[in-house]
Order: structure tokens, then C-alpha cells, then sequence
């Protein structure tokens, strides 16, 4: 087969998205030939501005006589939007298949894509949006596939990365969005007196969320803005538990799997999506309710998980996840 990923910031930067596209790229391409689009000259800019909708607009129209030309089996649009669309265009004169894998999670974008684009396959990452879906799909072929995870870069094994603090360590990776509620694991490390806190990424709320961790937390606290992909399982590994508290609405999570896969044990919120992916490898609490959060992080620094959490991250690796995408093209040929 002949494979066309539309991504525009692959190879620019290190999100989930661009690290599902690269890791499909390596997996599928000893079987078929595929291609990966993407930008040289437009700016890196925010995914929920209207500018970037825009470029991501311009760089689907550059690419578009590419793709009418290159008759390929399968268009994956990553990007969404007008891409998706434009895809759907293509899609009428080359009789190329499109399969869109819903990285927005449930919501208006995800909604967009399977109304407008119309894809003759949609993959859910998770049961919660395989369901929400199939409701909008009228029959219309939807997959649940998760995201996988690189079990090779991922390990237990490997130096730590010097923090400088004593265990034990919650760490917490995260777009510093509202609906991750960062601040509820903030309240939650402030009723463990010898816990400390690390919170790596950006977002809107990162001026807010660094106040309110000095606040609360004081010493016990450190903000990292940034880390390559190269140097996040060196920060695994230096921790004792991993949390995120976001919202069930959450595409998939793929930092579950990435702690995991260095034998970190994960506590997260009690729902089907999260159960899916963490298995017996964590443990489940209510966000909302501050003292049971710490209850159950302070239950997971002193229980020992063995190689639960490794062995449970394991079964998403992305040679396993590729040939879930490969049996799905292929059965719908």
C-alpha cells in the first residue's frame, strides 16, 4: 500500500501527535511505502489560535497536488480542521481512502472531523470516544486503537535526571491546560508533608499553576518548562509515582504509558479510558476530592508495583499498535 500522513509540524516539535506519526512512519514502512508531509517554512504556532488553522490551511492546499498525484491507498490527516476536508476533496478525484485517528478526543474538533471529513475509517484512542463515535458514524466504520508507546526508549534502566530533592517524588507532565486540573494535584501534594512535586510543560495556566505550587508547596515544589523527548525517561525514572488528573474528555494520555513503560507507578482518575490504558499498574482516585487524591498518591509511594507498571505498558508498544492500523487498511481495501 501506499501511505500519505498530512502532519505539519513533524519533525518541528515533540507532541503526541508527531510522535504517533514518526512511530507509524518506522513501523509501517518495511511493508509499505509511505510518505510523510509536512512544513519547512511556516512557524511553529499554538494549536487553539485561529492563525494556526490557517497555516495549517496553506500548508494543506501546498501539499494537495502532491497527494492528487501520488494516488495513494490511505490519506491520514493528522492536523484536522480544513485539512480533513480538503482531504475529503481529494479523496473524490483519486479514490484514495482517508483514516482519521481522533488525537483531539471527544469534542468539536473530533466532532469535525468525522461529520466533514468523513473517513471510511475513524480510530478512537479510547473506549470512552470509540462510543461517542459510533453514535455520530451511523454505521460507518470506527476502530478503538490506542496510542502506543516506544519500549525502547521508554526503560526502567538509564540515569535519572538530577532533580536535586529527596524521594519521594510525584511527577506530573502536562499540557498546563484547565481541563488537566494541575491545580487539584497541587492541593492534593499539600496534605503530604515529605512528598515533593514536579510539574513539566506549558499552557495558558503556567504563571497561575507556578504561583499556586510555591504557595502551597514552597521547597517542596519544581516548575521545568521544557524536556526533550530524549531526556523524559531520564525524569521518569527519578520519580516515585506519576499523576494526572485530567478530564475524562482526555484523547488518550500518552504520559501514562511513558511512566509506565520506565516502571513508574501511575495514579489517575477512576474511568474507563484511564482503567484501559493503566490496568492494574496504578491506582484510581477522585480528582475533585483533594483528600482522597492524597490518600491514594500517599497508598502508591508505599506499595511496590514490582514490574506491574512495565509489564502493563508493554502491551501498547508500537509495533503491537502498528499492526492494529495495518490489519484495519487492510481489510478495508
Amino acid at each position: 500500500m501506499k501511505i500519505a500522513f498530512l502532519n505539519i509540524y513533524n519533525g518541528k516539535v515533540e507532541r503526541g501527535a508527531e510522535v504517533f506519526v514518526s512511530a507509524m512512519e518506522k513501523e509501517l514502512s518495511s511493508s509499505h511505502k509511505v510518505d510523510i508531509f509536512q512544513t519547512r517554512s511556516l512557524p511553529v504556532v499554538s494549536h487553539t489560535t485561529l492563525f494556526y488553522h490557517f497555516l495549517v490551511f496553506i500548508f494543506s492546499l501546498r501539499v494537495f497536488p502532491k497527494l492528487h498525484a501520488g494516488k495513494y491507498d490511505w490519506i491520514i490527516p493528522v492536523n484536522g480542521g480544513l485539512q480533513a476536508l480538503l482531504v475529503r476533496i481529494i479523496r473524490y478525484f483519486t479514490k484514495s481512502k482517508i483514516l482519521i485517528s481522533g488525537h483531539a478526543g471527544v469534542g468539536k474538533d473530533d466532532l469535525w472531523n468525522i461529520v466533514f471529513g468523513n473517513p471510511d475509517i475513524f480510530v478512537a484512542l479510547s473506549p470512552y470516544a470509540a462510543s461517542w463515535a459510533k453514535k455520530l458514524r451511523n454505521g460507518k466504520k470506527v476502530e478503538y486503537i490506542p496510542n502506543g508507546i516506544d519500549t525502547d526508549l521508554f526503560i526502567p534502566q538509564g540515569p535519572k535526571y538530577p532533580l536535586h530533592m529527596s524521594h519521594p517524588i510525584i511527577l506530573c507532565v502536562s499540557a498546563l491546560d484547565t481541563y488537566k486540573r494541575i491545580d487539584r494535584l497541587i492541593y492534593a501534594v499539600s496534605f503530604l508533608p515529605k512528598a515533593n512535586l514536579v510539574l513539566v510543560g506549558n499552557g495558558p495556566r503556567k504563571k497561575e499553576l507556578i504561583a499556586q505550587g510555591k504557595k502551597l508547596l514552597g521547597t517542596r515544589f519544581i516548575y521545568i518548562e521544557h524536556l526533550s523527548h530524549s531526556e523524559l525517561p531520564s525524569l521518569y525514572r527519578s520519580a516515585s509515582v506519576f499523576s494526572l488528573p485530567s478530564r475524562e474528555s482526555e484523547a488518550f494520555g500518552l504520559v501514562y504509558l511513558e511512566a509506565l513503560a520506565c516502571n513508574i507507578p501511575v495514579v489517575a482518575p477512576d474511568d474507563e479510558n484511564r482503567r484501559a490504558i493503566i490496568g492494574k499498574a496504578g491506582l484510581y482516585a477522585d480528582p475533585e476530592n483533594k483528600k482522597e487524591y492524597a490518600r491514594v498518591l500517599q497508598q502508591a509511594i508505599s506499595y511496590d508495583f514490582r514490574t506491574k507498571p512495565r509489564k502493563q505498558a508493554e502491551k501498547f508498544s508500537w509495533s503491537k499498535i502498528a499492526k492494529k492500523y495495518n490489519k484495519v487498511m487492510i481489510s478495508s481495501q
